[in-house]
């Protein structure tokens, strides 16, 4: 991956089913302002999970959200690597 942009964090989980997953999460002013899937090998089902939860987590601003059915073990490593980028956001914050 190139160089992270000021604000851009990296974070990591595991899936079951797809193995290591990585996130890229915009984070600024106590706002998830972006987040990326930027590594995952997940089959097609962990496709919504990828596709939809995103989304949900920019809106809610906390990885604290609802998983999708039938994309569970995805929908877990996408919450858990968000998880560990807000830490590492949070930290830098707390600097």
């Amino acid at each position: 991956m190139s160089k992270l942009q000021a604000n851009q964090y990296i974070g990591n989980g595991f899936s079951a089913y797809g193995g290591e997953l990585e996130v890229l999460l915009t984070y600024q002013d106590n706002k998830i302002q972006d987040l990326q899937v930027t590594k995952h090998h997940e089959s097609e089902m962990g496709q919504w999970a990828l596709n939809e939860l995103p989304g949900k987590i920019i809106a809610a601003n906390s990885a604290e959200v609802d998983g999708v059915t039938g994309a569970s073990a995805t929908s877990r490593a996408i919450k858990d690597a968000t998880i560990d980028a807000l830490k590492k956001a949070q930290l830098k914050d707390n600097k």
